[in-house]
């Protein structure tokens, strides 16, 4: 059973002897004394800060797995050499001064209502330990294993949707974290980072996968065994709630393989319990959406993850990790303006823009907080195969919704997007900043299932594009 120290959780005001003693068991977290010392640190909060503390109530995290080329989306560099300017234009944004790709018409007439971060940055240069960094805020202990993708593992430190998930949890009616999609690459082993680890099973995400095999074309959400075991437990059919488990026990196989839930018999008949219950059924159920919501996001699958994430963090759900596309990911070694031109950047900018506008509408924007990141950005200088290549050492990053100032560009890259020239921002500050967002000081720390102390950000919130 996880802990947490002291009565509840608490500040880090001090470095207490209990956690002096405690501190040599960290290596197995991959933390060190640097970390736990940057968290003890005490920061008199701005007045920016202390506005925009918990602004947000829910996250909808898209999470780009692969690497998006920031040279051809957000960050374009018309007059640096052909080889690495490539093929876009940039285009003019409803903000005067901010200009993004060409290929982003919808989300450019909205600039005002999102901020541009071009100056993240990291040295895990592939994607299993980028990924792991950018969706924990920590390097991965073993951040010499480029080219290898080893599982996830109940070692790894928690996504930071696991920390929402344990300290700002739904009610009791919904899950605290739904994944749409899950992270593999190429069908290997599930990415590290996506889950809760050492938190325990107890704080993994309810997760939809995407169609298996990847071969349809298409990267849509299999609802099929989700809608077989609703269909099976609609409690107002049910004569008792002895009747009503029976037939949930019944489908355990397919929700088993839908939900990922084998290890905890306690945390599977929650999420047993959770599929039963009418808030799930109802967030679910797309068919509840008329036509010209349908028709605002599109017909892809993308655009049916987004008006999911938006039906989900309406009923109640804290936090939505959105894995963009099943069948096709962000890296683009080869055929990268192609691929970007036709397959990737349409349906994200009609679904992305559709998102932001429709959650404006609902009055839900100024609550939720939208991040769109991912693991790394891409080469400056384009290859032989018109594509590019893995590059984390500067990339961006859009955020959007409660507690964010919109219509800004903070940080800057040089003349080729290859390294940040100002304002440098770490993953570790994009996880502190969503933690602020979201009411959670990121110098808050919990402990594991083994009672070792958890620093859930070593950075620092990024306050200039704080509302």
């Amino acid at each position: 059973m996880l802990s947490v120290l002291g009565s509840s959780v608490r500040l880090c005001d001090g470095i207490s002897r209990r956690e002096i003693l405690r501190v040599g068991s960290l290596g197995f977290t991959g933390l060190v004394w640097s970390d736990l010392l940057r968290a003890a640190e005490q920061r008199r909060p701005s007045s920016r800060q202390r506005d925009s503390f918990g602004k947000a109530k829910a996250c909808i995290l898209i999470f780009n797995y692969g690497g998006p080329s920031h040279l051809d989306i957000w960050d374009l560099k018309p007059n640096a050499p052909r080889e690495i300017r490539g093929e876009f234009q940039p285009a003019a944004t409803n903000v005067p001064g901010i200009a993004i790709t060409e290929h982003l018409p919808k989300l450019a007439r909205i600039a005002d209502r999102y901020a541009i971060i071009r100056s993240v940055n990291h040295r895990d240069n592939d994607h299993a330990i980028g990924t792991y960094l950018a969706l924990t805020g920590y390097s991965h202990p073993r951040n010499d294993i480029l080219g290898i993708e080893p599982p996830a593992s109940p070692q790894d430190l928690p996504s930071l949707s696991s920390v929402m998930s344990k300290l700002r949890p739904a009610d009791g009616r919904l899950f605290s974290y739904v994944t749409l999609g899950d992270l593999r690459h190429f069908g290997h082993n599930d990415s590290m980072g996506q889950n809760a680890g050492c938190l325990g099973r107890a704080y993994d995400p309810f997760t939809v996968p995407f169609v298996r095999p990847m071969t349809t074309g298409n990267g849509a959400l299999d609802f099929t065994q989700v809608g077989t075991l609703w269909a099976s437990v609609d409690a107002g059919r049910m004569g008792s709630r002895q009747r009503l488990m029976e037939r949930i026990t019944s489908a355990a196989p397919a929700l088993e393989a839908t939900a990922d839930t084998r290890a905890l018999d306690g945390f599977t008949r929650r999420a047993y319990q959770l599929l039963a219950s009418s808030a799930s059924r109802e967030a679910f159920n797309l068919d509840r959406e008329p036509q010209r919501i349908r028709d605002l996001y599109g017909p892809t699958p993308f655009a049916q993850n987004c008006i999911l994430a938006r039906r989900l963090i309406q009923a109640g759900v804290p936090m939505v990790t959105l894995y963009s596309f099943g069948n096709r990911d962000w890296d683009t070694h080869g055929a990268n303006f192609r691929e970007l031109k036709n397959t990737l950047l349409p349906p994200t900018d009609q679904g992305m823009s559709a998102l932001l506008l429709d959650l404006e509408s609902r009055g839900l924007l100024d609550e939720t907080l939208v991040v769109w990141m991912g693991d790394m950005g891409r080469t400056p200088r384009i290859n032989n195969g018109a594509g590019r290549d893995h590059w984390s050492f500067c990339y961006s990053v859009v955020m959007a919704g409660g507690g964010i100032r919109g219509g800004q560009v903070f940080g800057s890259s040089d003349r080729g997007a290859a390294y940040p020239s100002t304002n440098p921002v770490s993953p570790a500050d994009i996880a502190a900043t969503i933690y602020h967002c979201l009411g959670i000081n990121p110098r808050t720390h919990v402990s594991d299932q083994q009672g070792r102390p958890l620093v859930v950000s070593s950075g620092s919130p990024v306050q200039a594009i704080l509302a």
